[in-house]
């Protein structure tokens, strides 16, 4: 008799420290909120900015899907410019760290000079991205010499 108490005694202790090992893992798992709110919206450029220069797309622009950055997939982004389309593959490194690739660019020639220059420095920028944050409702992916791209949710 002694012994089954024992071994239901034992068995309780086991169940309690593996229901509080799973409430423990279950809390320190955080849904991460930046990843689904990147990937679950359309964003469109705001202004991208270079040391201390601000520059923002025209109002000129030729398409309506201008300056849109969606991201399509896990691994793949489509990106219009004024006249151009960029496409290619990224990747989370970790969390507020990405990699992009360029698979895909057309060279369309454009006849503003204020959007070609605009195009070029977007797509340089574009290409040198290390890092992105969410804060409201705005995505901003960074590269290295103080560059950054601002998008607004569409």
């Amino acid at each position: 008799m002694k012994t089954q108490n024992h071994i239901q005694k034992i068995i309780y202790s086991i169940k309690t420290i593996l229901f509080v090992c799973i409430i423990v893992v279950l809390s320190s798992c955080k849904k991460n909120e930046d990843k689904d709110f990147l990937f679950q919206n359309e964003w469109k450029i705001k202004s991208i900015s270079i040391d201390k220069e601000t520059l923002k797309p025209s109002s000129k622009t030729l398409r309506e899907d201008a300056y849109i950055l969606k991201f399509i997939n896990d691994t793949c982004f489509v990106m219009n410019t004024s006249v151009n389309y960029a496409g290619g593959r990224y990747q989370i490194i970790s969390e507020g760290h990405i990699f992009i690739s360029f698979q895909v660019s057309t060279k369309v020639g454009n006849a503003l000079e204020e959007q070609k220059k605009f195009d070029e420095q977007l797509l340089n920028i574009l290409n040198d991205v290390n890092s992105y944050y969410c804060k409201g409702n705005k995505l901003f992916l960074s590269a290295e010499k103080n560059r950054e791209i601002v998008f607004g949710k569409k």
